[in-house]
């Protein structure tokens, strides 16, 4: 059966079959070296992701050994986990959420469970958060394990109940943007504040506003408030209407500015410019826009 073992379009059949090799072929150094880290591996293969021989400096190594560390224990049964992973576990976290809080502050057995995971995850608690928060926290700013309750926690939560928050908006806070306790206090979170009150809204205000989009911590003053509420006054609304409307919809802040001036100019060629139809329209993705406006042509 010759023309079985070797059909006529063999040929044709193994240049195509070497084109598709090729780019898998190229792959292959990276597909090494990340075996390396996931393996453990020691020696000179470290130099592959950027370490030394016996020792992994490189941070991508580093997390990608603890995350596979994490992963291999959690699937060999929980009793093979570190303390620090176990006491991590009772908050209700997923394997894949465990490794990665791992992955970024290294919570492995070098890692002091007393002194370093249950004064904070006590300190949390007594805050007001509960276990699912405590671990939207974690999963969110993993380096919370790494600072001290009294000189850096205490002083950003006592500043939150001074502009105002109730004790269940600073639980909201912590919970859904703890990477406030990585920022300056005097530099970049009361200028903050400091500013918005300055364009005229008031401590109530401000602190509802962060309450309801706590992300907008994290926004920069210069490149992100300044330009947008600039903005707004050039659309002609007053201090009290703006102030009015980071109140009622604080995400607005987060919007793009070149959306928000799109949308700015487009209302206002309608004529249909007002605090309550520009805050609507921010709200909507591109074809409701397009669909409103539609409605004045």
């Amino acid at each position: 059966w010759p023309h079985l073992a070797a059909p006529r379009h063999a040929p044709a059949m193994r240049r195509r079959s070497a084109r598709m090799a090729a780019p898998l072929l190229l792959l292959l150094p990276l597909c090494s070296a990340l075996a390396v880290a996931v393996s453990g591996w020691q020696g000179s293969s470290w130099l592959a992701l950027g370490g030394s021989p016996g020792s992994p400096k490189s941070p991508i190594a580093a997390r990608l050994l603890r995350r596979s560390a994490v992963a291999r224990r959690s699937a060999s049964g929980r009793e093979s986990l570190t303390p620090a992973e176990a006491h991590l576990f009772s908050l209700g976290l997923s394997d894949e959420q465990m490794a990665k809080v791992s992955a970024r502050f290294g919570v492995d057995s070098s890692c002091d469970v007393e002194r370093k995971v249950k004064p904070i995850l006590s300190w949390l608690a007594d805050l007001g958060l509960t276990d699912l928060q405590i671990g939207q926290a974690v999963i969110g700013f993993p380096r919370l394990f790494g600072y001290s309750p009294e000189q850096k926690l205490k002083p950003v939560v006592q500043w939150l109940s001074e502009i105002g928050m109730s004790d269940a908006q600073v639980a909201k806070v912590v919970a859904r943007r703890p990477q406030i306790f990585g920022y300056s206090l005097e530099s970049k979170l009361k200028t903050l504040v400091h500013w918005l009150s300055e364009i005229g809204m008031s401590d109530a205000q401000v602190a509802k506003a962060i309450a309801t989009c706590p992300p907008l911590l994290g926004l920069s003053l210069p490149s992100n408030f300044m330009p947008k509420v600039q903005l707004l006054r050039e659309a002609g609304f007053s201090g009290a209407q703006i102030a009015s409307s980071l109140t009622v919809f604080p995400a607005l802040l987060t919007c793009s500015s070149q959306r928000l001036a799109h949308r700015l100019s487009v209302l206002q060629a309608q004529g249909v410019l007002t605090e309550t139809s520009m805050r609507t329209c921010m709200k909507m993705n591109d074809a409701k826009f397009a669909h409103f406006v539609a409605r004045f042509d």
